[in-house]
């Protein structure tokens, strides 16, 4: 017993003894290498072979961007960690690129793969000298990326607009190696990426649609075609089941019991009359597969990327949609349904401003017009000319009676006349006409014929923009503008029976745009007929460039 209680005391003193030594050791420290540091001088040191017009195979189109960025930050890095690895932002840029869909732009504009392949490689290699090569190489391409990715977002992907637009585009004003620059040394690279996108609340609203959209879709290419319900009622309802459950709006356990309910739905969503009915327009919009209609949300993104900030009062007539808005204070304050040019006539985009509002106005028929249509009428009756209030004014602008002309004898090569419909109830224009001059004589007014409003699809005028409602339209504009003329005036000349121009005090910007997706403000799309086929000029358009 006693020796075992000597050895424990010997024990417990020679720990003692031991943790003494220890703790008089004095602390060393293993100096740390500052990496980045040593990576940033690498990089510095070797910048006139990293910077260049191909980096690891891929083409550098504005070196330029490269050279003045970092130059500005004096050869400093934006996307490497301390441990000589992407740092969290060169992985969020990543991500982002690879999510290019998410705001309309396909990924096939960013060298995506080879990227990631880069940084793979780089990943696996442990000799610190090729390491930095390939991290240098990396930083670089990530910077270019960048700022090819903000120009897109905020300019759009075509250099050019001229098989695709004829209005101007605003001007690219952004110094990009700046923005960056800026960014960096704020610490909010990303943030300052995804600010690079359009102001317009139309693009914000449709951005955010399209998140909705491609969580809810499948991008499927497959399309299900289904037709009118008059051809084969079965038939087509059975086709617009099959379509439904494609567009992920029902599901094949409740392809019956919520049918009616979802193919309401979907009508509203494509800016058709939710009647339940599988007509001629339902049909052919269930006939278009989930990817065109993603196609189509691209399309409109981009359009939005070429146009200037709008001011906080304007019309906009968007023409896919047939529909005016009147904005005030960058809200609605009034929407009315609009007829726009046919298919043969199409109703141009047009920027301008408003400059005039006529009351009781004359139809000063186009030449076009006057020969396809008025001429041809009159020909079959000698009386049309007369019973429609048509004037007929010759060379010498003096007034002819129509039943002096021998219409039949008249063609294109002698047609010496102009024909000018009074104002009036049948009056082609109605009781009002809004003026915004522009080369091409189009122009809001009134109809007499109103039965083509309550249509969905409404491409039947001439070119000119038919309003519903136009007189209330002039009451609230003369109003809103504090005109000495109101809705007084233009009711006392109607009943005059004389045509009054009103000038505008200030010119309200008008704009007509088209542009064939829409959403609100929490990200509801509504699709509308490409019915000028722009949208497929532009898509294809898109495609050749992302190849």
């Amino acid at each position: 017993m006693k020796k075992t209680i000597n050895s424990l005391l010997i024990f417990v003193f020679a720990l003692f003894m031991s943790c003494a030594e220890k703790s008089q050791k004095p602390i060393i420290e293993i100096p740390k290498t500052d990496y980045r540091a040593e990576f940033n001088q690498f990089f510095a040191s070797n910048r006139n072979s990293i910077l260049s017009d191909k980096i690891n195979e891929i083409q550098i189109d504005s070196l330029h961007w490269l050279e003045t960025l970092y130059k500005n930050i004096n050869y400093s890095t934006l996307w490497v960690s301390d441990s000589i690895t992407l740092n969290t932002n060169g992985t969020k840029l990543l991500e982002t690129l690879s999510d290019a869909n998410a705001y309309g732009l396909d990924t096939r504009l960013y060298p995506i793969n080879e990227l990631r392949a880069i940084h793979k490689k780089i990943e696996q290699t442990e000799n610190k000298k090729s390491r930095y090569a390939l991290l240098s190489h990396l930083e670089a391409l990530l910077s270019y990326e960048y700022m090819r990715f903000g120009r897109h977002l905020n300019y759009g992907v075509l250099d050019s607009l001229n098989k695709v637009s004829i209005l101007p585009r605003k001007k690219f004003n952004i110094n990009l190696p700046k923005y960056v620059q800026i960014a960096y040394e704020k610490d909010s690279l990303i943030e300052k990426l995804i600010e690079f996108q359009p102001k317009h609340k139309e693009y914000r609203n449709l951005q955010k649609g399209l998140v909705k959209f491609l969580q809810n879709s499948s991008l499927s290419t497959e399309s299900i075609k289904v037709e009118n319900f008059r051809m084969d009622s079965v038939k087509a309802v059975s086709q617009a089941k099959k379509a439904l459950i494609l567009h992920n709006y029902l599901t094949e356990e409740h392809k019956d019991s919520l049918f009616a309910s979802a193919l309401e739905k979907f009508q509203l969503d494509h800016g058709l009359k939710a009647d339940g009915l599988v007509g001629t327009n339902t049909a052919n919009a269930l006939s278009v597969s989930p990817y065109e209609y993603y196609q189509q949300i691209k399309a409109s993104l981009e359009r939005w990327r070429w146009k200037d900030n709008w001011p906080s009062d304007y019309l906009f007539v968007n023409i896919p949609s047939y529909r005016l808005k009147v904005v005030n204070d960058y809200k609605v304050a009034k929407e009315y349904n609009v007829v726009v040019g046919s298919v043969k006539n199409q109703t141009p985009e047009i920027i301008d401003s408003l400059q005039y509002i006529i009351a009781y106005p004359y139809w000063n028929v186009p030449k076009k017009i006057s020969l396809r249509e008025i001429l041809v009428k009159a020909k079959k009756d000698s009386t049309y000319l007369i019973r429609n209030n048509y004037e007929v004014i010759g060379k010498d602008k003096e007034k002819i009676d129509p039943t002096s002309v021998d219409w039949n004898e008249v063609n294109r090569s002698n047609f010496n006349y102009k024909f000018r419909q009074q104002g009036g109830s049948i009056n082609a224009l109605g009781f009002v006409k809004f003026i915004f001059p522009n080369k091409d004589a189009i122009y809001l007014h009134d109809t007499p014929t109103k039965s083509h409003f309550n249509r969905e699809l409404r491409a039947y005028s001439h070119g000119c923009i038919r309003v519903q409602n136009a007189l209330d339209l002039a009451d609230y504009l003369l109003e809103k503008d504090k005109n000495r003329f109101t809705m007084d005036t233009v009711n006392a000349y109607i009943k005059k029976r004389k045509e009054k121009w009103m000038p505008m005090k200030k010119n309200l910007p008008v704009f007509l745009y088209y542009v064939s997706v829409e959403a609100d403000s929490i990200g509801k799309i509504t699709f509308y007929k490409d019915i000028y086929k722009e949208d497929k000029k532009l898509i294809r358009s898109l495609a050749i460039n992302s190849n």
